[in-house]
């Protein structure tokens, strides 16, 4: 009977020992206040293959020129779209540079100028061409994470920031 009147004492202690609480000793008095269970962390993104990064990215980057040069053709020679749609066309060209350099075929162009979404005025282009920004540093954001080659570092970078600092401030003042 003796040894029965030890368990509780002994695993008390045992619970001391690896991180219990003297609550837990205590028995079955009121229970201890559940902590809230915090949200689960969300996994980092899958690693995708250099290709489909790169072949990703050329298609964005195909896909704002063709907007911008829907809405040159609709609306004229307006600005920014004037200016950003030659940016737009440098940044094809760099990820096509990567491309090329490592052997991987240029894709068609997904989207072109007949295939781009059309907007009813120019303030409806602006607010459009400004999610497309958006959208563009949410991908180069998403890729720039992964462990890459440092030349495509430097391209998606550069990419990136002329969107996050050039394209969008200058769309966001037109809309």
């Amino acid at each position: 009977m003796r040894h029965l009147l030890m368990i509780p004492v002994a695993t008390g202690l045992l619970l001391l020992g690896c991180g219990g609480t003297a609550a837990a000793i205590a028995g079955p008095s009121t229970p201890a206040p559940t902590p809230p269970v915090a949200a689960a962390t969300p996994a980092p993104p899958a690693a995708q293959s250099l290709e489909s990064i790169l072949l990703a990215d050329v298609q964005d980057e195909y896909r704002a020129e063709a907007i911008y040069a829907r809405v040159l053709a609709d609306f004229g020679d307006v600005r920014p779209f004037a200016n950003v749609i030659w940016a737009e066309r440098r940044h094809g060209a760099a990820v096509e540079a990567l491309l090329t350099a490592r052997g991987i075929a240029l894709p068609a162009r997904a989207v072109t100028i007949d295939t781009a979404p059309r907007f009813a005025t120019f303030r409806e282009a602006c607010a459009g061409a400004y999610q497309a920004e958006v959208d563009n540093v949410a991908l180069y954001d998403s890729q720039l994470g992964q462990d890459l080659p440092a030349d495509v570092v430097a391209v998606l970078r550069a990419n990136r920031d002329a969107s996050l600092y050039n394209h969008m401030p200058a769309f966001a003042r037109c809309r």
